[in-house]
């Protein structure tokens, strides 16, 4: 879980039933919660977020398809960094939390039998809203790794899939990269190989697209430079495959 004003859920996907979705909520927290997640002295610095450990519940009632999703709230336990690795022993830092599902950012099944190629080219999924703006890597097929990235658009860098500048003024833009990505929008990087070697790291600046996504100005898609402010979230290990 990750955010400030707008909090988000990332599960933790592998390439193994039934683990073999990549999905990306935002939700509701009392603020009592809040204020626990918010007060609390972090320590693990190098897992620099908490995760939610729920009552086990079917994702496929977070599938937005049809007339879903079928599930509105979800109820757990919220722990300081990895709770496979750090709940051990440990004490919540926020026991049997009511996490409401305010939008379905993301919903994608994994295929576990979709196998890398080596063709594919680095994409991540766009997404925020209220100020933010967060990058998380597309998984598609295996070996894959999942990623989460906090950005922000650099001004004066969106064009037309021309490499023209955009007719869009800098407050338009800004205030189209705050109120538009409340679901997740592909962002590719071409000429990057799709492998945890060629990520993109903190400080980094990416020189992506947005193929399907209309700027204010109304181009079919347009280009645009993000900057990474910071990783959240880094995991290779459990998408190198399935485990069967």
């Amino acid at each position: 879980m990750f955010g400030h004003e707008v909090i988000y859920f990332s599960h933790l996907p592998m390439f193994d039933v039934p683990h073999n979705y990549q999905v990306l909520l935002e939700v509701g927290l009392d603020d009592d919660v809040r204020e626990a997640i918010r007060a609390h002295r972090h320590a693990f610095p190098e897992e620099p977020y908490d995760t939610f450990d729920p009552v086990p519940f079917p994702m496929a009632e977070l599938d937005p398809a049809e007339s879903g999703p079928k599930r509105t709230s979800l109820t757990g336990n919220i722990f300081c960094g990895h709770f496979e690795r750090r709940a051990k022993g440990k004490r919540p830092l926020a026991p049997d939390v009511e996490v409401r599902i305010e939008r379905i950012v993301r919903f994608t099944k994994l295929d576990v039998n979709a196998h890398a190629t080596g063709d594919g080219t680095l994409e991540y999924l766009c997404f925020g809203h209220g100020g933010r703006l967060y990058l998380a890597h597309a998984i598609s097929r295996w070996p894959s790794f999942d990623q989460v990235l906090e950005v922000h658009a650099v001004p004066g860098t969106a064009t037309n899939q021309m490499g023209e500048p955009l007719p869009d003024d800098a407050e338009t833009m800004d205030k189209f990269f705050r109120e538009h990505f409340t679901t997740a929008d592909p962002y590719d990087i071409g000429g990057r190989s799709d492998d945890p070697d060629h990520r993109l790291t903190s400080r980094e600046v990416a020189d992506g697209s947005f193929f399907g996504t209309a700027p204010p100005s109304g181009f079919h898609g347009f280009n645009v430079k993000l900057e990474a402010e910071r990783e959240v979230y880094l995991e290779v290990g459990e998408l190198a495959g399935p485990m069967h």
